[in-house]
């Protein structure tokens, strides 16, 4: 079998060796599943002590088998797992058959870098090295600190600080207090291979040590001396208006399945909408493929976190929704199965929330009027300090919304008093916040009324100088992409930028070809200078918009190995080829971006700041879907 998904791959099956009947193909894996996966593994001879989980997700089946797939039909199970062995500094891909017991495949990727294992041997080692080191206990002494009382964080040698890229495991690793302050300016680059310091870096040695940020408890202690509104309650006395089928949700004429994964976190899978007689397709799989955060504050900022490639959002979703906070009290909640790096099952509890709430006005024309109801699909990620949602929104016009959402707490640093910085902004007593920016890479692989059939066109609205005979115009100009390197795109406000995709085989009562089109919301572009490591580095945010032909192995914007990965891997890698993306089977990535210029009002917690796309059907239907005319 050829390599299937970036890590470690793990097939699985029943008893009989194939997936039960009523077992839907897209369900995620079970803790009894994940747990005989690592069994098996564990039992082959090439299975190293020293190796680690790094990931442990279904290896979903072939898009065409599943398409092809229908109630009471086998289908065979698989799930996908990664191996990480710090000792030999190797990642491998292995291919297990469950019902058999025995291992298939086992690939070892050279030059391939595993996630990052900060709680495990990692921290552990870098803690080790440096403790021996009289160049780092020399910086700690100088600084009065007792080198007990400190801790270290370790992260991928790569940003900001030069590094030699040799195919060894280099991290990059700050001082902290106990409580998870940094000791600002001693920053030192270990070699988690040969096991040596590379370099200890001791500067801003008069700059205070940050005070301790308030914790969860302070937090609600704050919360409780605020005043709060009168509750608001939502009634549902006949219950809510979907239902769910193991991971599969029917709402109003919308049908979905979802699931949560180590990487991506929370995963949207055939999206379709119930059409009269017909269930028509429009989206077939829609997930955050990668994050990143440049730090905008020379001289402090050593790195730029990936936070799916590094560790993934799934693995930074170990916390519960908080009813009647987080989400509503009417909301249903889903457990997820996630790991450990040993590869022991952790459930999630309340996971994922499914609940509907008011949209405000549908629809209004005089007297005559209908309100929205619309239905959250919602998923956190607490990432270190920063806490990302992500809910996809489904509405009754037929309309379907990912909102991303910013809150937590900002990453800082220590500041003399009356000291100011153009870089950032002083949010609380001897506390600065650096300006910094968030960009998200979305991969939706789209299939408007089916799959192989589609094309991306661009719509812009052009303004048309007055004629003496008449008023001026607004001319729409449309232009059909036919490769890959025209449809690296930006947004436009100028001219009302949309991208449409459209079915080249169906049409709609009016002989238009039935489409959804693509609408941006906020956003923004990397403030670095093309050429700068940003920009090489992570180069899906150097266009909001790319359409690539569908590839089953193509999931992750910034490519398979995130940690210490190779510039322009991921989309500018594949699109260098130039692929013909007209009349096929299309996936767009759309990259979301947020500028955060701190506030004082960010502190200490921050607002929630939401930004997002929307997904609106533009001639799918003949007529409003509200009303029941199509």
């Amino acid at each position: 079998m050829g390599r299937i998904a970036p890590q470690l791959i793990v097939c699985l099956t029943v008893a009989n060796g194939t997936v039960a009947a009523q077992t839907h193909p897209l369900e995620p894996l079970t803790r009894a599943e994940l747990t005989r996966a690592v069994q098996i593994t564990r039992a082959d001879s090439r299975f190293t002590v020293g190796s680690r989980f790094n990931i442990i997700r279904l290896a979903e089946p072939p898009k065409a088998a599943i398409l092809a797939w229908k109630p009471g039909r086998s289908i065979p199970r698989q799930a996908f797992l990664g191996l990480w062995d710090l000792r030999a500094n190797l990642a491998t891909e292995v291919v297990v058959d469950l019902g058999l017991g025995t291992v298939t495949s086992w690939q070892p990727i050279p030059g391939a870098q595993g996630w990052l294992v900060r709680e495990d041997e990692e921290r552990l080692l870098a803690d080790s090295l440096l403790r021996s080191d009289p160049r780092w206990l020399a910086a700690v002494r100088g600084r009065k600190l007792d080198p007990g009382s400190l801790a270290v964080f370790p992260g991928p040698a790569e940003g900001y600080l030069p590094f030699e890229r040799d195919g060894t495991r280099r991290a990059v690793v700050l001082t902290m207090t106990k409580d998870g302050e940094e000791i600002p300016g001693l920053i030192s680059q270990v070699n988690l291979t040969t096991r040596i310091v590379l370099s200890v870096t001791d500067q801003w040695t008069d700059q205070p040590i940050m005070p301790v940020r308030p914790g969860i408890d302070s937090l609600r202690a704050l919360r409780a001396t605020t005043k709060g509104t009168r509750p608001l309650a939502i009634r549902q006395p006949e219950g809510p208006s979907f239902r769910v089928t193991g991971h599969q949700v029917e709402w109003e004429n919308w049908r979905f399945r979802f699931g949560v994964e180590p990487r991506s976190g929370l995963v949207l899978y055939q999206v379709g909408y119930q059409d009269g007689n017909a269930e028509r397709s429009v989206l077939y799989r829609g997930a955050v493929s990668e994050m990143a955060v440049p730090y905008g504050d020379p001289g402090w900022h050593i790195w730029m976190p990936l936070d799916v490639g590094w560790v993934g959002l799934g693995n930074y979703s170990k916390t519960s929704f908080t009813v009647g906070a987080d989400v509503p009290e009417n909301a249903r909640f889903f457990s997820s199965v996630m790991h450990d790096f040993r590869g022991q099952p952790v459930v999630v509890p309340r996971s994922v929330a499914l609940y509907e709430r008011d949209g405000g006005a549908l629809w209004r024309h005089g007297s005559e009027a209908r309100r929205s109801t619309e239905l959250v699909l919602a998923f956190f990620a607490t990432v270190d300090n920063y806490d990302y949602g992500f809910f996809w929104i489904f509405r009754q016009d037929g309309s379907l919304a990912l909102e991303a959402l910013l809150t937590g707490q900002m990453n800082v640093r220590s500041i003399h008093p009356g000291e100011h910085s153009a870089y950032g902004t002083v949010v609380a007593p001897g506390v600065f916040a650096p300006n910094h920016q968030h960009f998200f890479s979305v991969r939706l692989d789209l299939d408007v009324d089916g799959a192989g059939h589609n094309s991306v066109t661009e719509m812009n609205v052009i303004g048309e100088a007055a004629a003496t005979d008449r008023p001026h115009g607004l001319r729409s100009e449309e232009h059909t992409f036919q490769r890959e390197l025209e449809a690296q795109r930006q947004v436009n406000l100028e001219s009302h930028r949309m991208w449409r995709i459209e079915s080249t085989e169906r049409k709609n009562r009016l002989g238009q070809p039935t489409a959804y089109g693509l609408i941006p919301e906020d956003n923004t572009v990397p403030m670095e200078p093309p050429g700068s490591f940003v920009r090489e580095r992570v180069g899906f945010v150097n266009h909001h918009l790319w359409v690539t032909p569908f590839a089953e192995n193509e999931l992750f914007a910034a490519g398979d190995y995130a940690y210490l990965g190779a510039h322009g891997d991921g989309l500018p890698k594949w699109t260098a080829a130039n692929r013909p993306i007209q009349d096929t089977d299309v996936v767009l990535w759309y990259t979301l971006g947020v500028t955060h210029v701190p506030r004082p009002e960010d502190w200490p917690v921050m607002p929630v700041v939401k930004t997002g796309f929307k997904l609106m059907p533009l001639g799918f239907f003949g007529g409003n879907p509200a009303l029941g005319n199509r």
